[in-house]
């Protein structure tokens, strides 16, 4: 078998910024919500859904990619997928409408998420199973320096020109990624198959992958974590701007420290990995999680004023724990996996954006007055967490596939 040569620090760095790819794109215009809806003659609940058909089209997007990355390789996948969305980020800076900024969104979405699958096959491909939740770790302390600046970029292109702009942003960073790609990143599939992919062959693969109780368990604890995530960056907007009135200025400043807690809880995790077994990790994070949003949502619901920063405190250690979670749980479902590493990660990534976007959908419908259906959700999603690790196998690295 041939050895694949590559610096794994550069390959973290490039990773990283393939991945920060999906925070600018979600984040980034995070700022503008209001002034969309305005252009477009609509409310930002409306504009909200075009977060929604992002994450259903991440959804439907890996599921598609998985097999191809998996058959074909990591890389000729990837420099297709980032010319769609290029394309299609285009598209979102010309669109007219809301409906069809929505499609636009879907369609970009289609094409930048095979950077989620095959950044994940690469990693399977490259590191071994025990190392593979500290490099999960590293990239997302790498691609966390994204949220930090992208609201603020954001609000910056946005004191300067109006959205479309951003959106243009969007289509020359993800350019700049297709050239890093192209030139410096070598193919990692140690599996490349020359055939005809089958549609069958397909099915078992996925269904292959499913039946695994490992891999199924820890990507649904992964999905629900996830989705508090989402949760957050669909209603920070609402809670931030339209209920606390706060400026965009100040909104970005509250979304970088936010972004730092879970930047700070990845690459914690990450030390923490190699003296603690990893899912223990998970573990008590997920414990102490569900007890700080317990109290952050009592203080919520039995006092009449809440001060936004004890909101921003709260989230901040919020997210500072999903930085515990995701990476393990991550880990955890694809170690199971090495000639399928693509359509794991394919069906875990499908999954997990799948729970954001109903998670993003349910709270653009059900968002209400206050700040209080967010918290609700994450009270909820947090719970189900302990529940789904406490029947989720002890990880066993000498079994695969």
């Amino acid at each position: 078998m041939k050895t694949i040569q590559i610096n794994k620090t550069f390959l973290i760095i490039l990773l990283g910024i393939l991945a920060a790819l999906g925070p600018f794109s979600i984040d980034m215009y995070l700022p503008g919500f209001s002034q969309i809806a305005a252009a477009m003659g609509t409310d930002e609940h409306q504009v909200a859904f075009t977060l929604t058909s992002y994450f259903i089209g991440i959804s439907i997007g890996q599921l598609i990619y998985g097999p191809v990355v998996d058959k074909y390789g990591r890389k000729k996948p990837l420099l297709a997928g980032l010319l769609i969305y290029i394309l299609a980020a285009l598209g979102c800076a010309f669109s007219q409408t809301i409906d069809s900024m929505i499609a636009m969104r879907f369609l970009q979405a289609l094409g930048g998420c095979v950077g989620m699958v095959a950044s994940n096959a690469i990693i399977s491909d490259v590191y071994e199973k025990e190392r593979m939740a500290k490099a999960f770790s590293l990239i997302m302390l790498v691609m966390g320096v994204a949220p930090l600046i992208a609201p603020s970029i954001g609000s910056m292109l946005l004191e300067k020109a109006d959205w479309s702009f951003i959106f243009l942003f969007l289509a020359a960073f993800a350019t700049l990624v297709s050239l890093l790609i192209y030139f410096f990143l070598p193919e990692t599939n140690r599996f490349i198959s020359t055939g005809k992919l089958r549609i069958s062959e397909v099915r078992q693969n996925y269904w292959t992958v499913l039946k695994n109780r490992t891999f199924l368990l820890y990507t649904i604890t992964g999905s629900l974590s996830m989705a508090i995530l989402f949760a957050y960056i669909t209603s920070s907007s609402f809670v931030f701007q339209t209920f606390y009135g706060l400026d965009k200025a100040t909104f970005s400043v509250i979304f970088a420290i936010n972004a730092t807690g879970l930047i700070t809880g990845s690459s914690l995790n990450g030390l923490a990995t190699k003296k603690v077994y990893f899912l223990k990790i998970a573990a008590i994070a997920t414990r102490v999680l569900c007890v700080i949003i317990t109290v952050l949502l009592a203080v919520l619901l039995t006092m009449p004023t809440v001060d936004y920063r004890v909101l921003v405190a709260g989230i901040f250690s919020i997210l500072f724990l999903t930085g515990f979670i995701n990476p393990n749980v991550m880990a955890a479902s694809l170690s199971p996996f090495k000639h399928n590493a693509g359509v794991a990660s394919a069906l875990g990534g499908a999954l997990r954006m799948g729970a954001g976007a109903l998670v993003a959908a349910a709270i653009g419908a059900f968002q209400g007055d206050t700040p209080n259906t967010l918290f609700i959700t994450i009270f909820v999603l947090a719970f189900l967490c302990v529940i789904l690790l406490r029947l989720a196998p002890a990880l066993d690295f000498s079994k695969s596939e």
